[in-house]
């Protein structure tokens, strides 16, 4: 017996070209999902959702072309997802622009904040946070309808989150946490849980580069993802889940109550007066 069996489940994931959001799109098809692949590069997304067409069947698959920074392209692809599969279960905010993105501006001078280039780091903040408002606004009331939904916020380790020469990336990842702890509460009692995932240190994906040790591979996204999408997660709100402390030798409640980490910051400093 599927422990994650999501049949007749729709998911939307977003940034679902590649990376992490194919991985976790890939492992939700395994298991019965239908999937909404969602990115902003009309030719990568159209290739990627052939290839899973190719192994999961046509009726299973939706690739669409959305900008997240248009509250307009958000609402048109909860309303097609609709139009084609008649319910919306599961949203993934995945999409994200990288430090890589500002930093490699001609006009960004270094990563320091205050040389950065004030469009791209314009341009992060409306993929990374306005980006997650729009599709959990769009998505939200359906799912208030159904009395159940997910909403699912991947983000970056706290460590990411505060790092020196990490802005705009750990500004916006930090305003997602935000996110999922106060919209959970909001949507508290309605059937509909918001939570966030991240993969637990540096992963085999565009975003990364200059990575110290070794990488984890996408996949390591996979079976939280499952267990979050699945009935198994019924009234866990609010958390925070690391991939890569996921224990799959444990029953997948017990695995998730190990991979839920405390949102606990860094010391102060010493004082130095």
């Amino acid at each position: 017996m599927d422990a994650f069996d999501l049949r007749g489940r729709v998911v939307i994931v977003t940034g679902g070209s590649r990376g992490l959001g194919r991985a976790m799109g890939w492992g939700l098809l395994a298991h019965g999902a239908k999937l909404v692949l969602a990115g902003q590069d009309s030719a990568r997304i159209a290739k990627t959702a052939s290839e899973a067409e190719a192994e999961f069947g046509k009726s299973n698959v939706l690739g669409r072309r959305c900008d997240v920074r248009s509250q307009q392209d958000c609402d048109e692809l909860v309303q097609t997802a609709l139009d084609v599969f008649g319910r919306v279960d599961v949203l993934v905010n995945n999409a994200a622009l990288g430090q890589r993105y500002v930093g490699d501006s001609p006009k960004s001078t270094s990563t320091k904040f205050w040389e950065a280039d004030p469009e791209r780091w314009r341009d992060a903040i409306d993929v990374n946070v306005t980006g997650g408002f729009y599709m959990a606004r769009a998505v939200t009331p359906h799912m208030l309808n159904q009395g159940w939904g997910r909403i699912v916020n991947v983000t970056t380790s706290l460590g990411t989150l505060q790092r020196k020469l990490n802005s705009p990336y750990g500004v916006t990842k930090s305003a997602m946490e935000a996110a999922t702890l106060i919209w959970s509460q909001e949507l508290d009692g309605t059937g509909v849980t918001v939570n966030s995932l991240i993969p637990g240190s540096a992963a085999r994906t565009d975003m990364v580069f200059n990575a110290k040790g070794p990488l984890l591979e996408p996949e390591v996204m996979v079976p939280p993802m499952l267990w979050l999408a699945s009935q198994l997660s019924d009234g866990l709100t609010g958390g925070r889940y690391v991939a890569k402390l996921w224990d799959a030798s444990l029953a997948p409640t017990d695995a998730a109550i190990k991979a839920r980490e405390l949102p606990v910051l860094r010391e102060p400093p010493a004082d130095r007066r």
